[in-house]
């Protein structure tokens, strides 16, 4: 018997099936089935929520002794709905549920994220309402644990909200309540996990200190989120006009030039990252007054010698 790779074949149908360089139209409802009888030898968390963070509802069907903890968090929310434990051998018993479930979600009435940073993410779904027939109601909660449930009312005409000022790397449930006398429409349910924070440079160190320049080196940002590039800026204590150097990705040093002797400045290094944040670091730096001159050799002596 061979292992158990759902976390690959669930990246596999990310980037072949789901993707819109490979066919997959934006804006159509995406749904995935994974039937399973028991646990896969590679992770399937972080697989599993980029497809739903790229809009795929998820179903499952354990058939097996799967972990209810898991799954229910893999599954999308909310779990009652999108999973089902059931024997092999009884699985015509969910079939009508599953089937209904399934046509449901591919509804074009899907509430979707995008932008999704350390702190916020979009929230967008078609127009279900207009200004005249109804509102909306999102409601906002940590998945992991208890916490205020925020709401935000919107009116008929709305089809975005942002959320902000939400915490790193974390889980949250959304709720979109449609709310109208006029037509009967279902809440729509989405889980969505924040970025983890940008890490930014580290410890920065001068050297080669000159009169008239001196190297900056740091420590890169070594955090999940790669940083896009670095600029390093200095300027001096004192007062006066500051210099930038711009430093690709990749790289972690620089020689700044054309500075004042003896002159102490501050120096901050700046990591940008796709989110638009930026995280920085500074310390600060003095150039010598001089070179170092070398001491005068002693004259030569020179004998001089009467002859006989």
């Amino acid at each position: 018997m061979g292992d158990t790779n759902t976390g690959l074949a669930l990246a596999y149908a990310r980037e072949q099936l789901f993707a819109e360089a490979m066919g997959a139209r934006p804006g159509v409802p995406k749904v995935l089935v994974w039937v399973t009888d028991g646990a896969s030898s590679d992770p399937v968390g972080p697989p599993m929520q980029e497809l739903k963070d790229q809009g795929v509802t998820v179903f499952i069907v354990s058939t097996g002794r799967g972990n209810l903890l898991e799954l229910s968090a893999a599954a999308s929310a909310p779990a009652q709905k999108h999973l089902h434990f059931v024997d092999v051998d009884d699985l015509h018993i969910i079939a009508q549920e599953l089937r209904g479930s399934i046509l449901d979600a591919m509804q074009p009435q899907q509430l979707y994220a995008s932008e999704v940073t350390s702190n916020s993410f979009r929230l967008a779904w078609p127009p279900l309402l207009t200004s005249d027939s109804g509102y909306y109601v999102l409601e906002l909660v940590p998945s992991a644990g208890p916490g205020a449930t925020r709401r935000q009312q919107l009116p008929g005409n709305a089809t975005d909200w942002t959320w902000a000022g939400l915490d790193p790397d974390s889980e949250y449930d959304v709720v979109l309540l449609p709310e109208s006398n006029v037509h009967l429409l279902k809440p729509q349910h989405l889980r969505v996990r924040t970025l983890p924070d940008e890490a930014g440079p580290e410890r920065i160190v001068i050297s080669h200190a000159r009169p008239h320049s001196l190297r900056v080196s740091w420590a890169p940002a070594l955090g999940p989120v790669a940083a896009l590039g670095y600029h390093v800026q200095l300027g001096p204590l004192s007062g006066g006009a500051a210099q930038r150097v711009d430093v690709p990705a990749g790289r972690n040093s620089t020689t700044l030039q054309g500075l004042t002797p003896g002159t102490a400045y501050l120096v901050t290094v700046t990591a940008a990252f796709p989110s638009g944040h930026e995280r920085a670091l500074s310390a600060k730096a003095c150039t010598p007054v001089g070179e170092r001159s070398r001491a005068p050799r002693p004259a030569p002596r020179v004998a001089v010698g009467r002859g006989g």
